[in-house]
């Protein structure tokens, strides 16, 4: 048996945490293997991952070398059967496409002879991608170039190298051997969008020939069947579907333009899942069928244009990339995403260290020490992440501070990470839950017209500002980066725990008893009847921005509107407030007409601009301005006392709005993570030390006794209390850019 269950890897009678460290054997000499394999059992693991670069391992067309005849670094047979002996599980990444500065990303230099399998940009040209290399003008940079994933010359190179790599790993894929999860390239890897997200743009590539002039036809013929249904959608003459062309850049004077765009992205999204699907096809008809997985990355946009929850399935899981970000919020919210939408919340690479082109710089400049890699750790923990895969665990090439050296030299990370190995078993991390929680709805139709607005043809935008001010639904990207966003900012200032589910994912929003829906002037019918259905229940909602009034084809349909029995009217601008006990300056999206059966609760002198009202079992607020406060105290009390009449209070509080404060839960453990996201500004620890309050009542919270007892879970640190005490108020010192992992018991 093989498979996910309560966040937890089963393989066969046996449970494991998907904890890993990550080596690659190339990058490693051979006669260290053993003394570094000891060293990560050392540390608390029991499974290994590592990559496989094709181009390492097949020189010229079908020349492979797995077992180190032309040279040691090529020796995967030794690597797993070492494994094998040592007791540790493997998680393979064999690509196409592996990153990790690795030269091509691991594609094969001979893939170059073939150029119509090259992604293409609007203009037919090849796609290049600029490698950033410190010290080195722009000028100087290295190239890489990209590849078209579904194109069938590709596809058939991708099946030879994964049929000779599937024919000698055969016997080392459980229950045959230690080889029990393979990562499989999501298709935008070769983008390395994490670090260029410009790369993503709509309107940049993939335009090769046989994705625009094949697979887009008929993927729109699969859709409408009909060219004439088609042609009514786009408000366009088209008598068939052969010649139809993807878009090169943003166009938009109405809203019936949008459908094909809104088409562009929904294939591009398909294209990726299919070729995720293609390579997981593959391997199983080499008879080769572990568990699978694919990486989700960070996007302004939530990873579009890759839908990795199409993908998902019981033995297909995603995993996520988690690297520290200078925006905390930002890091947060792709965590809380995540892990609200995934079937298992998983860092398939959470970084221990950092890469950089001069590893000896990085370490004296830029250090990364066991407090940010806890930090980390407790930031991933706290937003419900439930296995982790440290990368990079063994130190290589354009890399630094890893926990161990690539000659098993033990660094000082190395205890961190032994210490948090060895307590999730502790306080049984698979079960611990967050209680009271408030969710943070995304609409991903939002996101595609965020994306395209984002990725508008540069040559376009010297058209002037006048077009982009008459675009409809044009104050969408500032609701999204300006509500939406502030108002995850402000949920941690009042440190209120919560979530980010997805309104297309009807499993993700169940936990929620509280949710918060950025509304615009469009919403497909299903997704407004969901949100009716969603209060009649008995939910709470509070909508913000613009009630919808059409569909994704661009049709009437006021189907939310009509169950609240209001109309809201766009009028972008800024407007002073009035509420029944504040006044405040924001932004406003419009105003509402039908109120007068709701309770009004903001006015913009005779306009209605926020009011509530019942639906069936619960209860809906609407508000038509910016309600987050971007820490104006005016607003954030606005915002708070909506919270309170929506149920949703603090049961926890400090008196620092910098540090995040989140409860973790199960039937035997409560966990109190404190989280200052606060830059240092001092090289000396004891100079930044930040002293705060923390309270709450114990009763509130599960928690039972006379006295309490605060545990560090990753520092020494304990305190002891009562529960007087801390509803008075506890002193806690917490440095900028520090964490506390409490485990909380009760005597």
């Amino acid at each position: 048996m093989l498979k996910v269950a309560n966040n937890k890897l089963i393989v066969g009678k046996e449970e494991y945490h998907l904890f890993s460290a990550e080596m690659h054997y190339f990058r490693v000499s051979k006669r260290y293997w053993s003394i570094c394999f000891e060293r990560i059992r050392k540390a608390g693991f029991r499974i290994l991952s590592t990559r496989v670069p094709w181009n390492l391992h097949e020189g010229r067309i079908g020349d492979f070398d797995f077992t180190g005849e032309t040279g040691h670094t090529k020796d995967l047979v030794v690597f797993l059967e070492l494994a094998r002996e040592f007791g540790l599980k493997v998680i393979l990444h064999p690509g196409p496409y592996i990153s990790s500065e690795w030269k091509n990303g691991g594609y094969p230099d001979f893939l170059h002879n073939s150029p119509e399998m090259l992604a293409r940009d609007p203009n037919g040209e090849p796609v290049e991608i600029s490698l950033k290399t410190l010290g080195k003008s722009e000028e100087e940079w290295e190239k890489q170039s990209v590849f078209s994933p579904l194109h069938p010359r590709f596809l058939h190179h991708v099946k030879r190298y994964l049929g000779a790599l599937t024919d000698l790993i055969k016997s080392y894929v459980y229950p045959k051997g230690p080889v029990i999860l393979v990562r499989l390239d999501n298709g935008f890897s070769s983008l390395r969008p994490d670090q260029f997200p410009e790369n993503l743009s709509p309107f940049s590539s993939d335009y090769n020939e046989h994705l625009t002039g094949s697979l887009f036809p008929e993927y729109l013929q699969e859709k409408y069947q009909d060219a004439k249904k088609l042609s009514q959608l786009y408000g366009e003459k088209h008598r068939d579907f052969k010649n139809l062309r993807p878009p090169h850049e943003l166009k938009i004077s109405k809203p019936q333009n949008l459908v094909k765009y809104f088409d562009w992205i929904s294939f591009k999204e398909k294209a990726c899942t299919d070729y995720i699907l293609k390579l997981k096809e593959l391997y199983l008809s080499f008879e080769t069928s572990p568990l699978f997985s694919t990486q989700v990355f960070s996007s302004k946009d939530f990873s579009l244009p890759f839908n990795w929850k199409a993908s998902e399935s019981e033995e297909l899981f995603s995993g996520m990339s988690v690297i520290w970000k200078d925006d905390y919020v930002d890091l947060v919210r792709h965590l809380r995403y995540f892990s609200a939408c995934s079937n298992f919340p998983w860092a398939s690479e959470f970084s221990v260290g950092s890469r950089a082109d001069s590893p000896e710089d990085g370490e004296k400049y830029f250090p990364v020490g066991p407090r940010d890699v806890k930090f980390l750790l407790t930031t991933a923990l706290a937003s419900g992440i439930k296995g982790f895969n440290h990368y990079m665990f063994v130190e290589r090439d354009s890399w630094y501070d890893a926990p161990l050296a690539n000659d098993g030299t033990i660094r000082p990370s190395f205890d961190l990470i032994k210490r948090f190995n060895e307590l999730t078993a502790r306080i049984e991390l698979e079960n611990l839950e967050s209680p009271y929680r408030v969710g943070l709805a995304n609409y991903r139709p939002y996101l595609w017209f965020d994306h395209l607005s984002a990725g508008a043809a540069r040559p376009a935008q010297a058209s002037g500002s006048s077009r982009k001010a008459a675009m409809p639904f044009s104050y969408l990207p500032f609701l999204l980066s300006k509500t939406h966003k502030g108002l995850s900012q402000d949920l941690i200032n009042l440190k209120l725990d919560f979530g980010i589910p997805d309104l297309w994912l009807d499993e993700s929003l169940e936990d929620f008893p509280v949710i918060l829906v950025p509304c615009a002037e469009f919403m497909d019918k299903e997704t407004q009847q969901r949100l009716v259905d969603l209060a009649k229940a008995g939910k709470t909602l509070i909508l913000f921005g613009l009630l919808p009034k059409f569909d994704l084809n661009m049709k009437e349909c006021n189907l939310l509107a009509g169950s609240l029995k209001l109309r809201t009217r766009a009028q972008f601008g800024v407007g002073r407030i009035q509420t029944s006990g504040q006044e405040f300056i924001t932004s406003l999206y419009g105003y509402m007409r039908g109120a007068k059966r709701s309770q009004i609760l903001a006015r913009q002198r005779d306009r209605v601009l926020g009011a509530v009202l019942k639906l069936g079992k619960g209860r809906v607020f609407v508000f038509c301005f910016d309600i987050s406060a971007q820490l104006h105290h005016h607003k954030l009390a606005f915002l708070e006392e909506i919270l309170k009449q929506a149920g949703v209070r603090s049961r926890i509080y400090c008196d620092a709005p910098e540090v995040d404060l989140v409860l973790k839960r199960d039937e035997k453990n409560t966990i109190l993570c404190l989280l200052n996201s606060s830059p240092t500004s001092s090289t000396n620890y004891r100079d930044d030390r930040r002293k705060l309050i923390l309270r709450f009542d114990p009763r509130k919270v599960g928690l039972k006794g006379r006295r309490l007892r605060f545990t560090d879970l990753l520092g020494e640190e304990i305190i002891k209390t009562t529960p007087d005490e801390l509803r008075t108020g506890l002193i806690i010192e917490l440095p900028p850019h520090d964490s506390r992992m409490y485990l909380v018991e009760s005597k």
